[in-house]
């Protein structure tokens, strides 16, 4: 968007909402669909629990319209939940330890450790399940979303993630690097009566309005979008003064995709193919009886609920058909010729070819999903070589995702420094740390071969496998060294004597041995 917008004018306000939500073909309800469906898929909501297995539906609307239906049709709708399974398992690599924050050491700055301190108290310790959540949104969705506010009464800061779907990037189009210009936020409220309505927020980078939309009722239609009235009548519109609109995009990757659309497909096949598995179970159990040259009853009449024979408006009984099935069913029995007779045919489960297809699906979706397979074709005490194999694709894919992560964070410290009134030009160091299976024994030894030289004793600390948090870890050892040399220092004292402490008496006892 490269034009301005006058948050005091109402008519351009609604029709910046209209284009960048109601329209047709907007990108938001393209990016609502397809956040959905990542949603969807993560809490086990397939698409197979809506259509079925193959052709399902369409057996059941023929059996359905054909009347009666003397045979059984199963339909068993089982989604695999692997996405779920992909999601959680690259959130729980990349952030099972969320990332810490230090400053580069400058020794002309001696407040950069009381800073750092601010820093992370006014982070606080929601940190850990935000970042989390905001893996899981950018994977579902493409995106996730941070946003930030100071509260009025305590002058906290205060972080949380949102709902993706509630969230409308508006960006400034006019240079290559795009900038966020105005950011649209949308979500159910309940007004001060009780009444539910759409409200609308509109930011930029100094002020917000606030909008409402009634719903509708059965009465009226839905009315048109008004800005929310403050007490005294006037609109709802704010100054603020974070700097910059308070909402911090996390992507998923660069083009802002999620992950299920590289693998939904496998996903569905995977779906159809258990699905149909266990409906064909099921419906092995019902037998199809071929019956030749039937020569029974072919209608029988109809009573009502005391057990008289209905009759028609002509007088004649009233008849329906019967079904030599049912019949058979209910009497164990059934008429036919000299020449007929039942047979009975059973389908069979083609098990070997499904069998097969399977594992060709499930080999291609940890490809496709850029996952760890939990069942490789080795097991066991495995070298840090073949664990870093195993984990090749996962780290390719969470790579992608470190790497617009962490502007984002860095966005959110300036926040933090923004209201804590410091240099907010302060750079910070990320340290990321993964959370797989590693061969300890491999790492150490390499970290305690490392000379000092080529390796810091601070660097050993934030990659040793058996440390995860290494600030804390680095000051235990720190203060474990100070005692360490108070206490040699305390002994050394007492070996070379203090001048003010005491010689032993040279005056010997009657019992030591000597003479009295």
């Amino acid at each position: 968007m490269n034009t301005n917008i006058d948050f005091n004018n109402l008519d351009q306000v609604r029709q910046v909402i209209q284009n960048y939500i109601y329209n047709d073909g907007c990108a938001y309800k393209k990016f609502a669909k397809q956040a959905q469906q990542g949603f969807d898929y993560y809490n086990n909501h397939d698409d197979v629990k809506r259509f079925g297995a193959a052709a399902i539906n369409e057996v059941n609307k023929f059996l359905k319209l054909k009347g009666s239906n003397p045979l059984h049709s199963a339909d068993n709708r089982i989604s695999v939940n692997r996405h779920r399974v992909a999601v959680d398992q690259k959130v729980g690599y990349l952030f099972s330890i969320p990332p810490q924050f230090d400053i580069p050491s400058d020794d002309t700055d001696k407040d950069d450790e009381a800073l750092l301190q601010r820093v992370n108290n006014t982070i606080g310790t929601q940190w850990p399940k935000v970042i989390r959540q905001l893996g899981i949104d950018a994977s579902n969705t493409g995106r996730a979303w941070l946003t930030y506010w100071v509260d009025n009464e305590t002058k906290k800061f205060d972080y949380w993630y949102l709902n993706p779907m509630t969230v409308v990037p508006i960006y400034d189009r006019s240079t290559v690097k795009k900038r966020l210009k105005y950011l649209l936020r949308v979500y159910a409220f309940n007004d001060a009566n009780g009444c539910p309505v759409t409200r609308y927020e509109l930011w930029s980078d100094t002020q917000v309005a606030y909008l409402i939309r009634p719903e509708a009722t059965g009465a009226s239609q839905k009315p048109a979008i008004a800005y929310d009235t403050l007490p005294d009548g006037s609109w709802n519109i704010q100054p603020h003064n974070y700097g910059r609109i308070p909402f911090i995009e996390f992507r998923n990757n660069a083009k802002a995709l999620p992950d299920l659309i590289m693998y939904k497909d496998i996903i569905d096949a995977l779906d159809k193919l258990m699905s149909g598995f266990a409906n064909d179970i099921d419906d092995l159990q019902e037998i199809v009886w071929v019956i030749k040259n039937y020569n029974g009853e072919r209608s029988a009449p109809v009573y009502d609920n005391d057990g008289k024979q209905m009759l028609g408006e002509d007088g004649k009984p009233i008849t329906r058909p019967v079904d030599p099935v049912l019949l058979m069913k209910a009497k164990k029995w059934i008429g036919v010729d000299d020449q007929g007779g039942v047979d009975a045919v059973r389908g069979e489960i083609p098990y070997e070819a499904r069998s097969k297809f399977r594992e060709i699906l499930n080999d291609e979706f940890w490809t496709a999903a850029m996952a760890v397979n939990p069942n490789p074709p080795t097991a066991g005490n495995q070298s840090g070589v073949y664990i870093d194999y195993l984990y090749g694709l996962l780290e390719l894919k969470s790579g992608l995702m470190e790497t617009e992560f962490r502007d984002s964070i860095d966005e959110f410290l300036w926040a933090i420094l923004h209201h804590l009134g410091a240099d907010e030009s302060k750079q910070f160091v990320q340290t990321w740390k993964r959370t797989k299976p590693q061969n300890a024994t491999e790492i150490s030894q390499i970290i305690a071969q490392t000379p000092d030289t080529v390796m810091s004793d601070e660097t050993k600390t934030k990659v040793h496998p058996l440390v995860t948090d290494w600030q804390a870890e680095r000051a235990q050892v720190e203060k474990e060294q100070t005692d360490r040399e108070k206490n040699l220092l305390d002994k050394y004292t007492r070996l070379a004597g203090a001048p003010e402490q005491e010689k032993p008496s040279e005056r010997r006892e009657p019992n030591d041995g000597g003479v009295a």
